[in-house]
């Protein structure tokens, strides 16, 4: 069993300590639940202007000619670079169902992008997004459905690669689901926030295993893997902690506590493993990341108060870490656990979010849920003398 002062081991039979004053969950809610319960409606009054504000913006913007439309797809391929640790981020392309329906390639997502009205996206309100070799996926909470995206080069057209977008499956055994993840076996685990539960499926889309503890595992937010399959981490946004289960399903141990000092949590929102090995978890009330071995031991914490509304957290092979801010529409880019670069603004062009949330990285691309523009952005993460000699290329070629 693991040791530390963090977590708590858990033999089969035994629960994990609770909070002063948690209890087992009741049938109706308690005073912490009808206390968030109240802080989530704050919440909501508190963030209703802001997306009025951005949607309002958005339907202010004017329909493109084709002309125009090529010339922004240029933009979206080459100016508008955000730096952060030596890399840059550089809008590669929009995920959101219309590649398949308009014969696939760059050009329908420059159309998409425009304005383009008369096409109907697979994609309507996307809350989660995984992406490794068997390809792109996404959540899509308004149609309970899982989506695969890939790249066909074998189908190129026009010098560009061809895609195809699949619907998977209907999740008809999830009541909400809140997180996806990729392990590197190649199975999709999905959280489900209100039914307690996460879900492991095959890569094409065939239940495996239900993992679940009703007497540690209330509100599953995210789940991750460690690379190796072996441990399945599951964290919960209600009772601020993460439970770490075995392949077989049986929960072995907790990692943090509810607080708000370092290594605690109040209200977790993401969670990924970095390449270190180490456990990235985000904070949404206390506004940190919390670094965590994955025997529970805790090692950091960083960004406090960088940002506002936290939706989603992923880490590149070096090591940065990203995390998506909704309630100021942009990306946080961190360096050797120190804030380097801001990404993003309001609005429904590329590099662009309304509300981003969940993120994903694999193989020099950031994906990015952009939850009220109803599509996931995807970023190459190139390094900086690259994205200056692309900036300098498209320069020359206006």
């Amino acid at each position: 069993m693991p040791s530390g002062g963090h977590f708590a081991t858990l033999a089969p039979s035994l629960t994990l300590p609770r909070c002063a004053g948690e209890g087992t969950p009741p049938s109706s809610p308690s005073t912490a639940q009808r206390g968030r319960a109240g802080e989530g409606a704050r919440r909501v009054a508190f963030f209703g202007f802001a997306i009025a504000a951005t949607l309002l913006l958005a339907a202010c913007q004017s329909a493109k000619s084709p002309a125009d439309a090529q010339r922004q797809w240029r933009l979206y391929s080459v100016e508008q670079a955000g730096g952060g640790g030596g890399k840059r981020l550089i809008p590669f392309t929009t995920l959101d169902g219309y590649l398949a329906q308009t014969g696939g390639g760059l050009g329908s997502v420059a159309r998409a992008i425009t304005g383009a009205s008369d096409l109907n996206p697979l994609v309507r309100n996307p809350v989660a997004v995984a992406a490794g070799e068997p390809g792109v996926f996404i959540v899509d909470e308004a149609t309970q459905s899982l989506y695969r995206f890939r790249w066909r080069p074998d189908q190129a057209k026009d010098g560009l690669p061809g895609a195809d977008f699949a619907h998977l499956r209907t999740l008809t055994e999830l009541d909400e689901p809140t997180d996806l993840h990729l392990s590197q076996l190649g199975d999709l685990f999905v959280s489900d926030g209100n039914g307690k539960k996460v879900v492991q499926y095959d890569k094409d889309a065939e239940k495996i295993k239900v993992f679940k503890d009703e007497e540690n595992l209330n509100r599953p937010v995210a789940v991750t893997t460690d690379k190796r399959g072996l441990r399945i981490f599951v964290a919960d946004g209600l009772y601020d902690r993460v439970v770490a289960f075995n392949r077989a399903g049986v929960s072995l141990y907790g990692i943090g506590e509810r607080g708000d000092g370092d290594g605690s949590f109040r209200n977790i929102r993401a969670m990924i493993q970095g390449p270190d090995g180490l456990l990235y978890i985000v904070d949404g009330i206390s506004r940190h990341i919390n670094v965590f071995g994955l025997d529970g031991s805790y090692i950091a914490t960083f960004g406090k108060e960088t940002f506002t509304d936290p939706g989603g957290i992923a880490v590149d092979d070096d090591g940065r870490v990203y995390v998506s801010d909704g309630f100021n529409h942009r990306i946080l880019i961190f360096a050797n656990r120190r804030l380097v670069e801001t990404y993003g603004k309001p609005g429904q062009g590329p590099g662009e979010f309304q509300s981003p949330g969940n993120l994903a990285y694999h193989q020099g691309r950031l994906y990015v849920v952009d939850r009220q523009n109803a599509r996931v952005q995807v970023f190459r993460v190139v390094p900086e003398e690259q994205a200056r000699q692309r900036t300098a290329a498209g320069d020359a070629s206006q």
